[in-house]
């Protein structure tokens, strides 16, 4: 089972004390687990050309402000929970990279800008900047949600599964992550995988006119077939993971669902009401700027509810220590 071991959270938004920090309490005391609240403040560079004395001062005055807020937060923490704070200068999404790099942070915890600019929306909030490039997972929490979740969503990808012997890493981490919060929760888990028949869009074509419509619906029905039976596999695997008796208690539903993820997986967590979607983010190599594979980022801009993305092993973030 996954187990967070050090988690940071995110002090950001209006209501990060009333959703994300009793959540990441719960999970570091769960856990057994250390937490450390971090702030960020961007000052303008403007205020720089006041003079550094006057800079100084007001930066001092500013950083102490919120430092003693954060240590307010960590005194009352309740026992047994190792909780640390840090206030650090700079926009929000580097510097938390940064210091999930410098710390090797598992988790990064935060809650939802949802009052994006226009700027935001055309050229990417801090959040989708932290899914597209964070290292380690990014839990996104819509403010004001609920003390407990009752409904999981794991998304996952079988057409990656080579064979029925081992289950990918990505899915992996899904799963572990899903069922484990489903554990914690008392939970129901869904898990949803979509599936396309390759070509048949084109196969129907009168332009093309390739094969009559039995030999159409026997291509279709393979696939469907094959995707199906990569389920299976992930299911046993899942349950060498849990143990029959863990598989029996969460009692999984299956959702295999014929259309575009991007689609598929916002439209499901709609219709069962999930208060959480794990999820995977593919990056791609050799393109540059591109860290997140485009029906991932389609999903994410679509879903109503929190989200869980998990980067695949061997991601390497685009964000240096260097500045």
């Amino acid at each position: 089972m996954k187990r967070f071991k050090n988690i940071l959270l995110v002090a950001d938004g209006t209501h990060w004390q009333d959703t994300a920090l009793q959540r990441a309490v719960s999970l570091a005391e769960n856990n057994q687990a250390d937490l450390t609240i971090i702030s960020t403040l961007n000052l303008p560079n403007t205020i720089k050309l006041q003079g550094d004395t006057v800079y100084s001062k007001l930066s001092s005055s500013i950083i102490n402000d919120c430092r003693n807020q954060l240590d307010e937060i960590t005194t009352n923490s309740p026992p047994g929970v190792n909780i640390k704070s840090k206030v650090i200068e700079g926009a929000i999404f580097p510097e938390i990279i940064r210091e999930v790099l410098r710390s090797g942070y598992d988790l990064v915890v935060k809650c939802t800008d949802e009052t994006h600019s226009l700027k935001e929306r055309i050229f990417g909030s801090p959040d989708m900047h932290l899914l597209r490039k964070c290292p380690c997972p990014v839990w996104l929490m819509k403010t004001k949600e609920k003390t407990k979740y009752q409904r999981i969503l794991a998304a996952v990808d079988v057409e990656q599964e080579k064979d029925g012997k081992k289950i990918s890493g990505l899915n992996q981490q899904i799963l572990e992550l899903a069922s484990s919060l489903a554990l914690s929760e008392f939970s129901e888990l869904h898990i949803v995988h979509a599936w396309t028949a390759w070509g048949e869009s084109l196969l129907n074509s009168p332009r093309f006119n390739l094969t009559n419509d039995g030999e159409v619906a026997a291509w279709v029905e393979k696939q469907r077939v094959d995707d199906e039976t990569k389920m299976n596999h992930l299911m046993k695997a899942l349950s060498g993971m849990l143990s029959q008796g863990t598989m029996d208690y969460l009692k999984p539903q299956l959702h295999i669902v014929k259309g575009k993820a991007h689609d598929v997986v916002p439209s499901l967590a709609s219709e069962k009401k999930a208060d959480l979607v794990v999820m995977g983010t593919v990056a791609r190599t050799g393109i540059p700027g591109f860290f997140m594979g485009n029906t991932a980022e389609n999903i994410l801009g679509s879903l109503k509810c929190s989200v869980l993305a998990v980067k695949p092993s061997g991601f390497i973030t685009p964000v240096t220590l260097e500045r």
